[in-house]
């Protein structure tokens, strides 16, 4: 009976698949939307990755060409939203991004269908993933993290149909997902472009020509967000805030009396001494009193409109190159420190996506549902626990220590089922394709390289980081479950029927 229930889905045709993928995604967002969970932008007026609201409805071209803190997509996003739908921003996010949400929904069932898992399983699991307090939160949060989630899953989709089928729209679909990423997220750096590229000439060598020649004009897009913060800024990046980010791996895992010590050594900067992403009224003056681009408001001015702190300030570049520096001395002096760093942010990275402060808003009204997922799904320890332990468990500064459990031991289990299959195959019959296995690789490798890369740079904001690979995690769950768990099922139950007759 189990086995029917799973492959009933199999016989639904694509306008009845649409159908029950839209009623149960409607059903789901009717349910949190009565729980009280609403589209929170509060984050607009004082968010440190997008500009002042008034220069995004005033000087928009200007200020998001002297954009340095990040890529461009998201403020252009926001600006053209503030521009054409004035008086209705927060409705039009919230459209645009349930809009997203039901894509990623079924770009997630389409992937797990792809990768032959059964029609029931894959809808069954991406349905637990849709309806989970992450995904909810996430998509009703003005924030990039979400796009990006929706972005990734459908560039491993579209993977799969070039070294598939590999005809030029199909690249043409794959490399413009690959640019949007880009322009989205600076952990999407033109590195990770370029591996994308050679991922599909190594998974389709025989249509090399034509992937090199789709993939050149979204490179030389992207290339020209690097090349633009050259020529301005004398930075070739796509965001400048590298030292800041990374003073949380080396600077802040160290104890504030050893900084103070190394500060008076001159071994370290004053800035040492200061958290990362001050104001900048609380940094020296020789950081701060730079001349240069008077007219350029969202590199002078030091509050925004709404009085909040401006991140884009021309000082920044200057104050993330010291921070810089600083860390790099921590790396070859104090390298126990940066071990330490990393440790808080891995364990960071396995919390459950929705344990994020800028989430509690809407996370406080489903509490019930997310503590459900939390202890049932992600195995989390109960901070006494955690307190009580006697082993040393470092946690990222001012928050709370809180253990997954299953996240720590679930998810690297999956990409290790992952490689093994993408790499060698396994014993199930039928046995995965090629194309199949490439795909499997591929995901792999967005899940490696969004955690080492987030992992190294940032502690803190890693579960959100890790949010983005979350549906890969889904679909190598379904892969495991169709491929390794249900055959096993159904020996260990024919074993005990064959036993009773």
């Amino acid at each position: 009976m189990i086995r029917q229930l799973l492959v009933r889905v199999e016989s639904y045709s694509r306008k009845r698949l649409l159908l029950t993928l839209a009623g149960l995604f409607a059903v789901c967002h009717a349910a949190y939307y009565l729980a009280g969970v609403r589209f929170d932008d509060s984050l607009l007026p004082y968010s440190m990755s997008i500009l002042d609201l008034e220069l995004l409805r005033h000087r928009m071209a200007q200020s998001i060409f002297y954009l340095h803190v990040q890529p461009p997509l998201f403020n252009l996003f926001t600006g053209l939203l503030l521009k054409v739908l004035p008086g209705h921003v927060t409705l039009a996010f919230n459209v645009c991004y349930v809009v997203l949400g039901f894509i990623l929904y079924w770009a997630l069932f389409a992937l797990m269908r792809t990768v032959g898992v059964s029609g029931g399983l894959a809808l069954g699991l991406s349905t637990w993933f849709m309806a989970s307090p992450s995904f909810v939160l996430y998509e009703h949060w003005v924030f990039y993290t979400f796009m990006g989630a929706t972005l990734l899953t459908l560039s491993i989709f579209m993977f799969y149909r070039v070294i598939d089928e590999g005809t030029p729209r199909q690249a043409v679909s794959f490399f413009g997902v690959l640019f949007l990423m880009g322009a989205l997220q600076s952990m999407f750096h033109l590195i990770y472009y370029s591996s994308a590229m050679a991922f599909a000439l190594i998974a389709q060598p025989r249509r090399g020509k034509m992937i090199v020649l789709t993939a050149l004009l979204p490179l030389v897009l992207l290339t020209s967000v690097y090349a633009k913060n050259f020529l301005v800024f004398g930075k070739f990046t796509a965001s400048t805030w590298l030292g800041m980010n990374f003073s949380a791996s080396t600077v802040r895992a160290m104890p504030m009396e050893e900084r103070r010590q190394l500060v008076a050594q001159g071994q370290l900067s004053p800035l040492a001494l200061i958290p990362r992403f001050s104001p900048l009224s609380e940094y020296p003056k020789e950081y701060v009193e730079l001349p240069g681009f008077e007219h350029v408001p969202a590199l002078r001015q030091l509050t925004r409109s709404t009085g909040h702190n401006n991140y884009n300030h021309l000082a920044y570049i200057g104050l993330c190159e010291q921070y810089l520096a600083d860390d790099l001395y921590i790396v070859a002096h104090r390298p126990k420190t940066l071990l330490v760093g990393l440790l808080n942010a891995w364990l960071c990275y396995f919390r459950s996506g929705s344990d994020y402060p800028f989430l509690y808003g809407n996370l406080d009204r489903i509490g019930f549902v997310n503590c459900l997922y939390d202890y049932l799904f992600y195995g989390k320890v109960p901070h006494y626990r955690v307190h009580s332990s006697r082993i040393p468990i470092y946690y990222a500064p001012g928050a709370e220590p809180r253990i997954y459990l299953f996240l720590i031991i679930g998810l690297p289990l999956l990409v290790w089922y992952g490689l093994r299959v993408g790499i060698k195959g396994d014993a199930t019959s039928p046995a995965l394709t090629r194309s199949q296995r490439m795909l499997v690789l591929y995901a792999c490798f967005n899940i490696v390289y969004v955690a080492l890369v987030g992992n190294l740079f940032e502690v803190s904001e890693n579960h959100r980081f890790r949010f983005v690979t979350d549906p890969l995690y889904v679909m190598l769950c379904g892969l495991m479950i169709q491929r390794w768990a249900l055959p096993r099922a159904a020996s260990v139950l024919g074993k005990s029927a064959c036993q009773s007759g």
